[in-house]
């Protein structure tokens, strides 16, 4: 667990305290991923991420309650900006265009959940809680089939904000593409070894084990990553370096039994008690 900024703790401790209050009953737990829980966390530049698991639906009521608290908060701590909480139904982990909250940018909003079993092994990495039991009560298996699902939509998303988007609000921020470039790693490190790590990890690995022609452009993704310096990632290459992993994971038959159905394959989760408190 990284040494966090005292304000960010503090405003982790009053999410711990003000969520509980305003679900009651519907919470089930507060759970934080990514870099926030492990030694990747940059207080420059690292997200806040975090799942909410409630029981149902967040209703009209606590939703608006919700929306005051964050608002209210941005103006207190200036971590609450960089928070990225997504609120999902309990029953409804990995499903598919189930419905969800996001607070993101600032912005709390009703919309839906992809399913996404990566934020779960993101998080099983660390396993810290804020609130609530383990999810190991409640988390479904998480199967080979599922998981590649999942890294073939990340690289689709990318796909579409990098080329298809006729109009991209994301395309060419600095920010953005390095984003992009250290997913793509990511992405090609989770199909090789079948895990999750983080993303200066991954692209690492890929300086180590990719083609040479890529080293550029990871590098400069690391550089921006690691210290804030806006060095130019070509689009081109960015696209370049996309349709490199889609033919990984399209094309390639590595993973062609995960599509059949009843195959038998080890799941990459299975529940089992543990808890570790944040």
């Amino acid at each position: 667990m990284p040494r966090l900024p005292q304000k960010l703790s503090l405003l982790i401790e009053k999410l711990a305290t003000e969520i509980p209050t305003i679900l009651g009953r519907n919470l089930v737990g507060i759970y934080p991923y990514g870099s926030v829980t492990n030694s990747s966390f940059n207080p420059e530049r690292s997200d806040v991420d975090c799942i909410v698991v409630t029981r149902r639906d967040v209703s009209e009521p606590q939703f608006r309650k919700l929306k005051q608290l964050f608002e209210q908060t941005e103006k207190s701590n200036s971590w609450a900006t960089r928070l990225q909480i997504i609120f999902l139904i309990k029953g409804q982990l990995l499903k598919m265009n189930a419905r969800a909250c996001h607070y993101q940018f600032g912005v709390f909003r009703r919309g839906r959940s992809d399913g996404n079993p990566i934020i779960w092994l993101d998080y099983l990495r660390s396993r810290k809680i804020v609130f609530g039991p383990s999810v190991d009560t409640f988390l479904p298996e998480i199967t080979p089939r599922t998981f590649l699902r999942a890294l073939r939509r990340e690289l689709h998303y990318l796909r579409e904000e990098i080329s298809l988007k006729p109009k991209s609000e994301w395309r060419d921020v600095p920010m953005y593409r390095a984003f992009a470039v250290l997913t793509i790693c990511r992405v090609l490190y989770s199909f090789d070894k079948g895990t999750i790590v983080s993303k200066p990890a991954a692209a690492e690995w890929a300086m180590r084990t990719l083609p040479e022609r890529w080293s550029g452009i990871i590098n400069r993704a690391l550089d921006f990553n690691e210290n804030g310096r806006e060095s130019e990632i070509p689009l081109r290459r960015i696209e370049q370096f996309l349709t490199f992993a889609e033919s990984k994971l399209i094309g390639s038959n590595a993973w062609s039994e995960c599509d059949s159905p009843g195959t038998g394959n080890t799941a990459f989760y299975r529940p089992f008690l543990d808890t570790n408190v944040f």
